[in-house]
């Protein structure tokens, strides 16, 4: 009995060691199995990072040197029509009135009107359109007209926020009103100015919630020229202030012909001799200015950069751009000699274009496009890519893809 005791004892030591062996074969089978899969997948995906890398560099690299039209959408021939981007759709009007259509080339609504020199302003989703030197004001949206405005005043300029309400410089006589209505057409608030009181306003803009109003105004006194930047405030804020004005900078010797909203905390000033740049969203600062020695052509603008195009009077390149972050930092700055229609951001890249000719660069300074349209346009168009556009003429619209 014992002799049988310690053989069992024996063969059950013997299956218990290979029971462990082959459990620590197993357990270092499936270890260098997980490493193999652990690998693998490193590997995938450091070659997928090698190719995304590789493709996101030959994107921000790559030179376009022809397009290829994606569509075209035929209409009526209008020889007077202007065109606008609106949202994500198209504006289109004339003296006859107003149109919107989608990428589609599909109306989306159509307003018909009479007037001499339509102003048209457009901010996210809202349109305003007023007859200069008339009183009747139509605001619309991509659903369609949304209310009319009789300022009784003549016009002589107005701006719209993105919530509908409409910002109007009106004449009367020697007295000059700044009034603010809302899309149905009341009256929120009123500044009544005049050339001995407060200047003349000369420029005007709201911000996109149609809270913010900045009004530059052009006072002489003795013969010397000074431009006053008001910043009037319509919410919570500037109800505690006198006629909601909540911030006032004066420029002395300058002209401010252009103010503008580019996002929810920043606003800026251009005039003859000096750039100014506006944070805030409450009561803007004064966090930037520089004196400009040159003649300023064109400003345009999108919510990060502003761009300032010079006329510098040489031959060879006769204009010169600046673009400028909102810090005030300059990003991008360009010689170039194209005798331009129009010059516009898509994201950051700069479009300068022509009826003929068009030039695109990016803000590093990459020629990305150097070309001549096949067809002569009115417009180009941005869309939200930036390798694709909209190129309007009088009778038509082509979906262009750059190649």
């Amino acid at each position: 009995m014992l002799y049988n005791i310690g053989v069992m004892a024996k063969i059950n030591n013997y299956f218990k060691d290979k029971y462990d062996d082959d459990q620590a074969e197993f357990r270092s089978k499936i270890s260098r199995h997980r490493r193999f899969i652990v690998y693998r997948i490193l590997i995938i995906l450091a070659i997928a990072g090698a190719v995304c890398g590789a493709m996101y560099y030959n994107y921000k690299n790559m030179i376009y040197t022809d397009y290829t039209v994606l569509r075209t959408m035929d209409y009526e021939e209008s020889t007077t029509a202007k065109y606008l981007k609106f949202n994500k759709n198209i504006l289109r009007y004339s003296t006859d009135g107003i149109s919107a259509f989608n990428m589609d080339n599909e109306m989306l609504w159509n307003k018909t009107f009479e007037m001499q020199n339509p102003i048209v302003d457009v901010c996210n989703d809202y349109v305003a359109v007023g007859d200069y030197k008339g009183s009747k004001i139509y605001v619309l949206n991509s659903q369609g007209p949304q209310g009319e405005i009789d300022t009784t005043l003549p016009i002589q300029n107005l701006c719209v926020s993105g919530t509908g309400n409409v910002a109007v410089i009106l004449e009367e006589g020697e007295v000059t009103w700044v009034k603010l209505f809302n899309k149905e057409g009341q009256n929120i608030a009123n500044d009544r100015t005049t050339m001995d009181k407060s200047g003349y306003p000369v420029a005007i803009a709201i911000s996109d919630d149609g809270i913010m109003l900045c009004v530059s105004y052009l006072i002489i006194d003795g013969g010397s020229l000074t431009s006053s930047v008001a910043y009037y405030n319509f919410g919570n804020v500037g109800q505690n202030e006198i006629d909601n004005l909540v911030a006032g900078y004066n420029f002395s010797n300058s002209i401010i012909s252009y103010v503008n909203f580019m996002n929810a905390n920043t606003s800026f000033a251009v005039g003859d001799n000096r750039f100014e740049i506006f944070k805030g969203a409450q009561k803007p600062e004064n966090v930037f200015e520089t004196e400009i020695t040159d003649e300023i052509k064109s400003v345009f603008c999108n919510e990060d950069y502003i761009g300032l195009v010079y006329a510098e009077g040489r031959s060879e390149n006769p204009y010169h751009i600046d673009v400028y972050n909102t810090a005030g930092e300059i990003v991008f700055a360009q010689d170039f000699a194209l005798d331009y229609s129009d010059v516009v951001f898509n994201k950051d890249f700069v479009i300068i274009y022509n009826s003929d000719d068009c030039i695109i660069y990016n803000l590093k300074g990459v020629e990305k496009f150097n070309g001549t349209f096949r067809d002569s346009i009115v417009e180009m168009v941005p869309t939200d890519s930036i390798t694709r556009y909209l190129l309007v003429s009088g009778t038509r619209t082509e979906e262009i893809q750059l190649k």
